[in-house]
């Protein structure tokens, strides 16, 4: 089945990194996964009838955009994590598990919650960690495993992508936002992550700027065989849990005849079957890469951009003091003139 290449979406990009930021909040509704155009289905009905299981650089982005055009409207992700400020709910209901075998209140609580936000899948990485405990709580919802054939290949593109977000870990960035959530979360299911702990793994040329130069998560002699095990042990835990009416291991090059007949839908949309209709393919590189550029130019800036934004306060102010004391001028001086 043919993916689609299309040319390098910025835009999606840059709102992939603003919903970490937290600066579409406000516009959550329009985020990338909020689809309004797509019609009401069975599977937008506010009930999870979707997990997501595989981890980040696995096709997630391209996967969610498929899952739109099947009527998932709102898909519950890390940015949707930050979002509704659920990162610390999460860690806790990520230790409760794990500390007490089969308590899952907390986890229970937050996906009440989410449903009842309208969220009907759950897609990448750390959310991917709750698969099991999602599909023991919601018995009729499927799990979807996105993975690549290549399993070194992948562990190279989640260790770039990780080296290209570090900056959420260093400064400025995380005087904005605490990025540190999916290593409290892996370490709560037994899995230590390390980016950039101490200040022998990154260096500080400016007072507000930080740079990272080591990783312990990805840089250590053994990272690669931990990730891949870690990788290929959530995998394995799924597929002896579940039967396969439920699991599905899923390549997106693969294209849409195996996920529409894993989620039982191949009938409703007999145009995606046609063989030239691409599977999307979202969220690649290069994109990434342009907006890890603007916010090391934004963060070495960093004071410019206050004064500026300083200057443009003041500068406002005084507009409109200027304004309002015209009027009251004009206002005192209009008696005068009609008395004459």
């Amino acid at each position: 089945m043919q993916v689609a290449h299309g040319s390098r979406d910025y835009r999606e990009a840059f709102k992939f990194v603003g919903g970490f930021l937290g600066f579409d909040y406000a516009n959550q509704k329009r985020a990338s996964h909020y689809n309004t155009s797509t019609p009401t289905t069975k599977h937008n009905t506010g009930s999870l009838s979707l997990i997501g299981a595989g981890f980040s650089r696995t096709g997630t982005k391209s996967t969610e955009a498929a899952l739109q055009k099947l009527g998932h409207n709102k898909i519950y992700d890390t940015r949707s994590m930050l979002e509704l400020n659920h990162t610390k709910q999460w860690i806790e209901a990520a230790i409760q598990i794990n500390k007490n075998g089969d308590n899952f209140s907390l986890a229970e609580e937050l996906l009440r919650d989410i449903e009842s936000c309208g969220y009907t899948a759950t897609l990448d990485f750390p959310m991917n960690l709750f698969a099991k405990t999602f599909a023991e709580l919601r018995p009729s919802a499927k799990v979807l495993f996105t993975m690549r054939e290549d399993t070194d290949k992948w562990y190279d593109s989640w260790r770039n992508v990780n080296l290209l977000l570090s900056p959420f870990y260093l400064r400025p960035w995380n005087w904005i936002v605490d990025f540190t959530f999916p290593i409290e979360i892996c370490e709560a299911f037994g899995f230590p992550y390390y980016i950039a702990p101490s200040p022998k793994h990154f260096s500080r040329p400016l007072p507000w700027f930080e740079k990272c130069h080591f990783m312990p998560a990805f840089d250590l002699d053994v990272s690669r065989e931990r990730w891949i095990a870690f990788h290929n042990l959530v995998r394995k835990e799924l597929e002896d849990y579940l039967p396969p009416s439920r699991f599905l291991a899923f390549d997106v090059r693969q294209g849409w005849a195996p996920l529409l007949s894993f989620l039982q839908v191949e009938n409703q949309y007999p145009e995606l079957l046609i063989a030239d209709k691409p599977f999307p393919n979202i969220n690649d590189m290069e994109s990434l890469k342009m907006v890890r550029n603007v916010m090391d130019i934004i963060a070495i800036g960093l004071p410019f951009w206050l004064l500026l934004l300083g200057w443009l306060f003041v500068t406002i102010l005084y507009y409109i003091a200027s304004i309002i004391k015209r009027c009251c001028i004009a206002a005192r001086n209009s008696p005068k003139l009609k008395s004459t």
